[in-house]
């Protein structure tokens, strides 16, 4: 998760801003604009192994990636 963060930070600049019990929350200054690096974002998202992706019901992957455009603030938390 450090190196995915690190990523982010780099691309993204994607920065902490809490974590408490599970639960990770992310502010992102320039999150993804397009299709494309929003689909591959999603992708590094799912192998986070976080629940907020493969919750019940979950949700669809393009679905998920198409959300992440314009989005200045990702969440994830484990159980």
């Amino acid at each position: 998760m450090c190196a995915l963060l690190r990523s982010w930070e780099d691309r993204f600049g994607a920065q902490v801003v809490a974590v408490f019990d599970s639960e990770l929350h992310v502010s992102v200054a320039r999150p993804p604009v397009d299709a494309e690096h929003a689909n591959l974002l999603a992708v590094e998202h799912i192998l986070s192994t976080a629940n907020n992706i493969v919750d019940d019901p979950p949700t669809p992957f393009p679905e998920y990636a198409m959300n992440l455009v314009g989005r200045t603030s990702w969440s994830f938390w484990w159980d």
